[in-house]
């Protein structure tokens, strides 16, 4: 049944999660895909991941990650863009053919966990610009100085309210936030890498290396020791929970520009602002003497750097375009949840924005930031790595890369199986989330040699792969009984 044709405004039209995007509102062509997610990578978060990877062998150790596992951790991420691009699905509804029309819930709720989770953790370093901001303003402590966790709570509530502004404006504002903090971030890492280069050669750079017992952090009961084997597992984490991907893809003209659009600017975005980390820790180890990744947020970088509130602008800029976005995928899951009924989208995008605000305060109860964010990225990676993994399997490999419109339908079709679920996912994504954990946290040495993100992704694999196998014999034999 054709849908009606949405009238064109100025805020552009927005589609729920169990609706297909029609032709007509593909708007998106390589080079959008490209600076979208060029803008949506250029984020503190990155800045500060690349601080972290340069403790484990300094830059050289960083730059190995950071240009070759990193890349390669995308491909896959990639081709999940594919899938929105060729069926018109956002994320959340294009696992309905893998997880079943009513089994799509569990990764909703988890798409909720990456939305909200991320956007507090983007907001906490966004409030740090901020608070910078409102130090020149009303003389307030900035972070890490004496008494700045109360000062925190206004500029994280200011951030919180111009990342719901944008979200709840739509997908094209987002589009063109993007572009606006695209060119003014890359302006402020040029200059900032110029003066990097400036006051220590690069050589001198590449020489440092970090403290020979390596950086301990831990949050609660888990400790965290910089391994290679750790990074990559949090790199992983890092790259896979760009969740949205799939809700800007469906926008593309065409499945390579939903495809190698996103690959091409996140990528490109993550070789700098990584990039940009991990010489700003260099830079401020050598300057200081130590290797203290809590003070390389890009705020209290640039503030030892002597820049400015255009500095802090910027910042706060890329993190509300990056945030708006998890907003936007958030309400999406919400939609997705609900099977299309209730509150409008953008009604969702309001609530969804103002989700984040008590978990964006969640960071000031953490002894040192460091040990949270860690937390966090191997918290998102026991589940986010097996769901894509299954996702990626059942596209590709068992469905032939053929999902049918029955994706968006309430209930029956193709993707009803038993009762709405499909039972051999669920399991699957349950099992190598646990698989996860225990590798992670119950086996240090076998995560030391081969990371916890490969046993989790085989073995997920091979059990769904075997079961849902074994589901589609059963299915063919029963229709060749009915037949005969």
């Amino acid at each position: 049944m054709a849908q009606p044709e949405r009238p064109a405004t100025m805020w552009g039209a927005e589609f729920p999660a169990l609706e297909k995007v029609p032709p007509t509102a593909r708007v998106f062509g390589f080079w959008d895909q490209a600076a979208l997610w060029f803008g949506a990578a250029s984020l503190p978060a990155a800045w500060y991941y690349g601080a972290l990877m340069a403790g484990w062998k300094g830059l050289p150790g960083a730059f190995l990650l950071i240009f070759v596992v990193s890349t390669l951790t995308f491909l896959p991420w990639a081709f999940l863009g594919r899938i929105a691009a060729r069926t018109g699905a956002c994320s959340m509804a294009m696992v309905r053919p893998t997880f079943g029309l009513r089994g799509s819930a569990l990764p909703s709720v988890f798409y909720l966990v990456f939305g909200f989770g991320w956007g507090a953790v983007n907001v906490f370093l966004g409030g740090i610009a901020m608070s910078y901001v409102l130090k020149g303003l009303f003389g307030w402590p900035a972070f890490l100085e004496p008494g700045y966790r109360a000062a925190m709570v206004p500029s994280l509530l200011l951030v919180c309210v111009l990342q719901g502004a944008f979200a709840i404006a739509g997908h094209r504002w987002i589009r063109w936030m993007e572009w606006f903090a695209t060119l003014a971030l890359v302006a402020l890492g040029v200059v900032q890498t110029v003066l990097v280069l400036q006051a220590w050669k690069a050589g001198t750079l590449f020489a440092w290396t970090p403290p020979a017992s390596g950086l301990t952090t831990s949050i609660g009961p888990f400790t965290y020791v910089l391994t290679f084997a750790l990074l990559v597992d949090l790199l992983v984490a890092y790259n896979w929970t760009w969740e949205f991907i799939g809700d800007f893809s469906r926008f593309a003209r065409t499945p390579g520009a939903g495809t190698w659009g996103p690959f091409v600017g996140a990528n490109v975005a993550q070789y700098w602002w990584f990039s940009v980390g991990a010489l700003g820790v260099a830079y401020l180890s050598l300057t200081t003497g130590k290797y203290t990744p809590q003070t390389s947020d890009p705020s209290t970088t640039t503030t030892l750097l002597g820049f400015g509130w255009i500095a802090y602008v910027v910042i706060l800029a890329a993190t509300v375009a990056t945030n708006a976005g998890n907003i936007y995928a958030s309400a999406l899951g919400i939609s997705n949840m609900l099977q299309g009924r209730g509150p409008s989208l953008r009604a969702l995008l309001g609530l969804s924005a103002l989700g984040i605000v008590p978990l964006a305060l969640l960071p000031l109860l953490a002894p040192q930031f460091v040990g949270f964010y860690i937390f966090w990225l191997d918290f998102l990676g026991a589940i986010v790595i097996p769901l894509w993994t299954i996702t990626l399997v059942d596209y590709f490999l068992v469905k032939r890369e053929h999902y049918t419109d029955d994706l968006f339908r309430r209930e029956g079709g193709l993707y009803w199986y038993r009762n709405g679920w499909n039972w051999p996912a669920v399991a699957s994504l349950l099992l190598g989330t646990v698989v996860y954990w225990v590798v992670a946290f119950g086996l240090p040495r076998v995560r030391e040699g081969i990371t916890a993100t490969l046993p989790t992704v085989v073995i997920a694999t091979l059990v769904y792969l075997l079961w849902a196998g074994r589901q589609a014999s059963q299915g063919q034999s029963a229709r060749s009984r009915s037949k005969g």
